[in-house]
């Protein structure tokens, strides 16, 4: 049986890249910086290995060929919109390697030849980065000159068609019209390294203008260690300042602050600089200044070996840390094929650990030790920090005591409530709140507002911390705040209470006379879920389509039909009393309506068309009767 090779369309590879690994042709800067960054260390590997194994005389010899002692360097030589040199004095690639190298789609020069694997001091990693040049040019011409003794200048084109040409260059092969790649030539003859050649295709020549390119290396390589610097017209700029600011050296939470300014472009708050050993990442979360959505996606500065990955904190940055704006270097995490994110492996997920760690360990020593700017940071990130009190247990009890509840006391913070000596009783709805509040409140009772983000699961939590009893409140709680009539109040307001029940039958309500406060409450509404469920069906019927009104018919009719409603009239107040006194049903009903209404508006209920109709022909009545007395 014969065996065959797979053959790659390189035009089709080009499409892929294009269309589905690259986010855009942007890219291709980064991919030539990181092999730039990668013939650097190359290189600086081949002088450690040469002079460990042969000493330093050999190691001299190398070096008076490969530059030793001399720091790696990138520069970008722009022709604006129309071409770029892109050179780095790494180390440079032979004949055979170029056809290994540049000629087999998946090979990388990064790959250890016995292993076979790629060693973690370089970036790249598939053997696929230089295609990305094929997006911004119809041509790729490189020239190269390797480290190894003897080696002579070639020059490489590569077309994407899939051919390519290798010639040796010599000196006089350049003419007047060709200074810049003869230049090229004259620094790799007295040294070695790599230039990468490419013109603008057609709608691409925006890629190659200063402007853009500066942007470019500021985005994908501001934290290399080495000089990049562009150079046009006879005049050379570096872009970047050649360390980490928060390694090395000892820093202060102000010169970080500073270094976060210029590389987002906001003040932050504060900042916390954090290092994992797993994955050797390092770098620093900038806390914003201004309140964030807990669901807000952050733009982060995630680099893989000093070269920008990803602007996603996918995987890496707790979900619930969206108060924080991150840059990050790691050296040993893996990245996908399209360098834009990490694999999500072990190492991943303890360097993410270790970053949770920091921000929590930080949040809870803020609290500790400077109990003010802890203050500003909650008021700035509650929302965020309700979040995160619930999914680190460890940092509830720190968090817990700075939340707020609305409740029939005011404002109550977690350590209000934890320290009152009493159950917390609360609303679970804004509805019930509204409702019950105004009893509550009159009577100095406690009932709490859950209904907002976060609020019953931090209420509960802080129940199970602290040992305390919360729960619902119940319609018995309710009755609790009301007294029962007296024997001679019970027969005054017998007839009435019998009309009453009569009038509000329509309505499946029934009504009871009761003491209770504030006396100026003329009546009080309550109802059970199912009653609520069943005004809230009614109101979505009388605004739904025909289809819609019949499968809502048809969920009211599973519901219960008795009277769970019940409007209490307050005895203590000189209306009702003043209403129990009538003697017939034609004059209470329209005081009864009226009230009943109101009572459904003070509770915060919705009014079906049928209701407020009601409302106004009574109050037209009353209007009528009161200008025929005049």
């Amino acid at each position: 049986m014969e065996d065959y090779r797979f053959k790659v369309n390189l035009g089709g590879m080009i499409e892929i890249l294009s269309d589905h690994l690259y986010s855009s042709p942007d890219v291709y800067i980064r991919e030539l910086l990181q092999n730039g960054v990668d013939a650097i260390t190359g290189k600086k590997k081949l002088e450690e290995v040469s002079f460990a194994s042969h000493g330093k005389a050999d190691g001299e010899d190398l070096g008076k060929n490969a530059g030793q002692g001399v720091e790696g360097c990138i520069s970008l030589d722009i022709e604006e919109g129309k071409s770029l040199i892109f050179s780095d004095n790494g180390q440079g690639l032979t004949e055979e390697e170029i056809h290994r190298f540049l000629a087999i789609i998946g090979e990388s020069s990064k790959r250890n030849l016995e292993s076979g694997r790629i060693e973690t001091d370089y970036i790249g990693r598939f053997g696929i980065g230089l295609l990305s040049c094929f997006m911004v040019s119809d041509e790729i011409k490189m020239l190269t000159r390797s480290c190894k003794e003897d080696s002579p200048v070639l020059e490489w084109l590569g077309r994407p068609d899939g051919t390519y040409t290798i010639r040796k260059v010599e000196k006089g092969d350049y003419n007047q019209n060709q200074s810049r790649e003869a230049s090229q030539y004259e620094a790799l003859a007295s040294s070695c390294g790599t230039s990468v050649i490419l013109s603008a295709k057609p709608g691409m020549e925006e890629y190659f203008t200063r402007d853009v390119i500066e942007k470019l290396i500021i985005y994908y390589g501001i934290l290399l260690p080495f000089p990049i610097l562009i150079r046009q017209n006879g005049k050379e700029k570096q872009m970047n300042p050649i360390f980490l600011p928060w390694e090395g050296r000892k820093t202060n939470s102000q010169e970080l602050l500073l270094f976060g300014k210029l590389m987002f472009e906001e003040q932050f708050f504060d900042c916390v600089p954090f290092r994992s050993e797993e994955g050797n990442v390092s770098g620093v979360a900038y806390i914003r200044s201004y309140p964030v959505l807990p669901s807000a996606r952050v733009s982060h500065r995630i680099y893989l070996k000093n070269m920008l990955l990803t602007e996603k904190g996918d995987n890496l940055i707790p979900d619930w840390a969206v108060f924080a704006k991150c840059i990050v270097n790691a050296t040993d995490l893996r990245p996908t094929a399209s360098r834009e994110g990490f694999y999500v492996d072990e190492v991943l997920e303890a360097a993410r650990d270790t970053i949770e760690d920091c921000l929590t360990e930080y949040i809870a020593d803020l609290a500790e030790n400077d109990p003010e700017k802890f203050q500003q940071f909650f008021r700035i990130h509650h929302l965020t920090l309700m979040s995160l009190a619930l999914a680190t247990p460890k940092l509830f009890g720190t968090l817990a005591d700075y939340f707020h509840f609305e409740t029939t006391r005011g404002n109550r913070t977690g350590y209000e409530l934890r320290t009152c000596g009493e159950p917390l009783i609360y609303a679970p709805t804004e509805e019930k709140y509204k409702q019950l509040s105004q009893l509550f409140f009159a009577q100095d009772k406690q009932l709490i507002n859950v209904s907002y983000v976060h609020s019953l699961d931090l209420l509960k939590r802080l129940g199970d911390m602290y040992q305390i009893e919360v729960s619902a409140v119940e319609d018995w709680e309710v009755e609790d705040l009301m007294k029962d009539l007296s024997p001679e109040d019970q027969d005054e307001g017998y007839e009435f209470l019998k009309m009453a029940n009569h009038i509000l039958k329509s309505f499946d309500c029934k009504a009871e006379l009761k003491y209770f406060s504030p006396y100026h409450l003329p009546t009080f509404y309550l109802m059970d879920e199912n009653t609520l469920l069943k005004r809230q069906i009614a109101s979505s019927r009388s605004q739904s389509s025909a289809m819609f009104y019949n499968m809502l018919d048809a969920f009211a009719s599973d519901l219960a039909n008795e009277r769970a409603a019940t409007l209490y009239f307050n005895y203590n107040n000189p209306l009702v009393q003043k209403l129990a006194g009538c003697e017939t049903e034609k004059d209470v009903k329209v005081f009864v309506e009226i009230l009943y209404v109101q009572a459904l508006q003070i509770g915060g209920f919705a009014l079906h068309n049928n209701e407020m109709g009601m409302l106004n022909r009574n109050i037209m009545a009353l209007m009528e009767r009161g200008l025929s007395d005049v």
